[in-house]
């Protein structure tokens, strides 16, 4: 029913590029009728991705004299994305908020207004200003092929317009919701960016650049990816590739340390490497599999479209034309029929909402931080053990700042009983256990749906609940291999290649919060509440969404990028100056041949633009280098060509930018153990509601008390639950 939960709205889509497209297309698989208003001219975005026009379809096309009226009738109004020499810039989101007070305007601006971030947007000028091309190589700037700054727009703003629905529920008033490619860039990068004022060692520990991932070659030419670091899970790697070394013992972990080699850091690559390449790729992954730990064949993007598992999931859509492409990436059932209905007017677009996140790691959790940041009171029940991520507070905190904790022994009767308490006062509960788990807790959605009828439940599990791969471990990075993104990532004739940045799990956190607004605004228009699913495998099937597959089974829409992992085009892509790195992009024929004029090659390279490969970007790359950064700036300054200086000190420098700690785009908070922190915070803006708050990550049991009591639980209680360690 998953195209019921926005059944009730009217979109009008003025946007370009990417982001607009992918936020039209879910909207409209969501339900919701989209109108797209196409420029006078056509949309030249359409040449660019083949999913293009297939993100677009099943939508009624309207003309520009046609907008008037259509902003009359509609919910929503998505405006801005990306740019391009052929079509202008809207600017006008206030006038049309202004001009329609119900209307909820959606504008992917061209960067955060007032900033040093704002310019021409482009997927790569938004790793650029972010500084996300630095985070993969040391010393070297590479493109992050998921295009991370086109996927976080188009999450990020989806849930700044859903969570403004909620609100005008209540508030009967529309308003604007900002944000931009380089924000869309920056949310993918909290694994790694925060300023500690009392930093320790292990506090301030990241996954250092260029360390190599456990991508190993198997006997019959074949790539697997395993994932050691799990309790017990370097001895089971062992047994399984049958090495012996009697020093590993059975509770070994293998978890990486401080100090440890690029080459070595996730474990001995050289001995792994030697052990994996005697067996072929199917006999090594079942006997690692028999084990229970992490581990995946390296894929081509849209291979794992045919597993029986992504059928079970049903993310795959098939168009009338025999098309398929990629469709919902969460499920939704019917759960109940809502005792009340919560929409008020507040301060924040969430205020009045509590959720209960039972989950642990990333990608469960952080969807609950995009809540948190959106009003709502979140509760992360801990279980007595902790959550395994507090090992890396970096990334403890990216999928945990905003919330309250309670730790709570979920093996106890007792602490069962608290936690179903707490879930009679929630509105969302959300796990990412294990298929089975929930049920023999007694949390799953049908069974917490009795005791509390308005509430939506969510599981996130790594496959599906259901399905061959179901009781499959699962972890960000043997995801990336199993649905292509490192295959994607390689580039041309290289060997797979493992983003740095936790991308399945933080798209799937993204997911989860475009998931749960939904629901809610399902909720408050219907009464009705469901159940949700949101897979970890789909959210990495979904950042592969231009991927198509035709009728005949040919696949078309991943762009690859060059053997230098520069860019997907000479035109657009990352190229050493004579002082530093630049990115260059020159979109469409007109501003290519400019580029080619400015740089003096007329004579070096040919008029079919789109013909450029890699010996144009090497003649480009030769002819760059001996230019300055300025002198680039100033050759093409009035032209349709964009060049913006690459720098790695991103870091440093966004996280004390007044502005954007104004806009709320670096939120500042004060942690009891590590003073005060600066980190990314939240990714849209309102012109209305409050957006983010400065709760830091919490400390075990820092609210355990404070839960308790406001949910009404005796102070002698309370001591005899301390006592007995129901709680921490």
């Amino acid at each position: 029913m998953e195209n019921e939960l926005l059944a009730s709205l009217t979109v009008v889509d003025l946007g370009f590029g990417k982001a607009p497209a992918l936020i039209s297309r879910l909207m409209a698989d969501l339900g919701a009728r989209v109108i797209r208003v196409e420029p006078e001219g056509g949309d030249p975005f359409a040449s660019v991705y083949p999913a293009y026009n297939y993100w677009r379809s099943g939508m009624r096309t309207a003309a520009p004299d046609e907008l008037s009226s259509l902003l009359e009738q509609a919910d929503v109004c998505v405006i801005g994305g990306e740019d391009h020499p052929a079509i202008p810039r809207r600017n006008d989101a206030a006038s049309l908020s202004r001009s329609h007070p119900a209307l909820i305007v959606l504008d992917i601006e061209p960067g955060p207004p007032g900033t040093d971030y704002a310019g021409p947007a482009s997927e790569l000028l938004g790793q650029v200003r972010s500084g996300l091309v630095w985070e993969q190589e040391p010393g070297k700037p590479i493109i992050n092929t998921f295009d991370p700054a086109s996927y976080g727009a188009a999450l990020m703003g989806l849930s700044g317009v859903l969570a403004a629905l909620i609100e005008r529920e209540a508030s009967s008033t529309g308003q604007v919701v900002s944000t931009s490619l380089f924000a869309g860039a920056l949310a993918w990068i909290g694994t790694y960016w925060a300023e500690l004022e009392k930093p320790t060692p292990m506090a301030d520990y990241v996954i250092p650049r260029g360390v190599y991932p456990l991508i190993f070659r198997t006997r019959d030419d074949k790539f697997i990816h395993m994932a050691i670091g799990g309790a017990g899970s370097k001895y089971k790697f062992y047994k399984a590739l049958e090495i012996d070394d009697p020093s590993v013992k059975p509770t070994d972990s293998g978890m990486p340390q401080p100090g440890a080699s690029r080459k070595d850091f996730f474990g001995d690559f050289d001995l792994l490497a030697e052990h994996v390449a005697k067996k072929d790729q199917h006999e090594i992954l079942q006997r690692i599999w028999d084990e229970g730990v992490p581990a995946e064949a390296v894929l081509q993007p849209g291979e794992c479209w045919d597993d029986p598992q992504i059928r079970d999931n049903a993310i795959i859509r098939t168009e009338d034309d025999g098309t398929r492409r990629v469709g919902v990436p969460f499920r939704a059932e019917r759960l109940g029929t809502a005792a009340e209905r919560k929409g008020k007017a507040g301060k924040s677009p969430l205020e009045g909402y509590r959720v209960v996140d039972l989950g642990a790691f990333v990608a469960g959790p952080l969807t609950g931080v995009f809540l948190a940041d959106l009003g709502a009171d979140v509760i992360k029940v801990e279980a007595k053990q902790g959550d395994p991520n507090r090992a890396i507070f970096k990334s403890f905190s990216l999928a945990n700042h905003g919330k309250r904790v309670i730790g709570i022994d979920m093996k106890n009767p007792e602490g069962l009983d608290l936690v179903k308490d707490l879930a009679v006062r929630a509105d969302v509960v959300m796990n990412n256990f294990r298929p089975g788990v929930s049920e023999r807790l007694g949390v799953d959605p049908q069974s917490l749906s009795t005791i509390n009828p308005s509430l939506i439940a969510v599981e996130a599990p790594a496959f599906g609940k259901t399905g061959p791969r179901a009781m499959r471990a699962g972890f960000d990075m043997v995801m990336q291999a199993w649905v292509g993104h490192e295959a994607k990532a390689a580039g041309k004739g290289n060997p797979p290649r493992w983003n740095r940045t936790n991308l399945v799990d933080i798209a799937a956190g993204m997911i989860g919060s475009v998931a749960v607004l939904s629901a809610l605004y399902h909720r408050e228009r219907t009464g009705k509440t469901v159940s949700l699913e949101s897979p970890l495998c789909n959210a990495g099937i979904y950042t592969l969404s231009e991927l198509i597959r035709h009728d005949n089974g040919q696949f078309e829409g991943v762009r690859i990028p060059s053997s230098s992992l520069s860019g997907y085009h000479p035109a657009e892509a990352l190229y050493e100056a004579s002082d530093g790195w630049v990115a260059i992009v020159a979109r469409g024929q007109s501003a290519a041949l400019q580029l080619r004029a400015g740089l003096g090659l007329d004579d070096a390279l040919g008029d079919d633009v789109a013909g450029w490969d890699e010996p144009e970007e090497k003649i480009i790359a030769g002819r760059v280098a001996r230019c300055s950064v300025e002198e680039l700036e100033s050759l093409f300054e009035g032209t349709d060509v964009w060049i913006e200086e690459t720098r790695d000190d991103r870091e440093a420098v966004i996280l004390s930018d007044p502005k954007l700690l104004d806009l709320g785009i670096v939120r500042v908070s004060e942690h009891e153990q590590f003073g005060r922190i600066r980190e990314p915070g939240a990714m849209v803006r309102m012109s209305r509601s409050a957006i983010g708050n400065a709760r830091p990550a919490p400390v075990p049991g820092q609210h355990t008390r404070e839960i308790l009591q406001d949910i009404g639980v005796q102070p002698g209680r309370i001591e005899a639950l301390y006592e007995d360690k129901v709680v921490t």
